[in-house]
């Protein structure tokens, strides 16, 4: 479990920063401007996928 936590953190870290990246950088949001819908997309499917083995599983959200 604590090994799936990880990962999670990892992949919401990354879509933050391709969030971060995709919206700040202009040059970026020029050449790649579907870089922040991305990484919103990434944040929103590991939540749900989340929230959804958490319900399945029956595991606490508050542990």
């Amino acid at each position: 479990m604590k090994k799936l936590n990880l990962i999670e953190s990892i992949l919401i870290v990354i879509g933050l920063i391709m969030f971060g990246v995709g919206s700040k950088v202009q040059s970026v949001n020029t050449a790649l401007p579907w870089l922040q819908y991305a990484g919103l997309g990434l944040v929103f499917v590991t939540g749900l996928g989340d929230a959804i083995y958490r319900v399945v599983t029956k595991h606490s959200f508050l542990k």
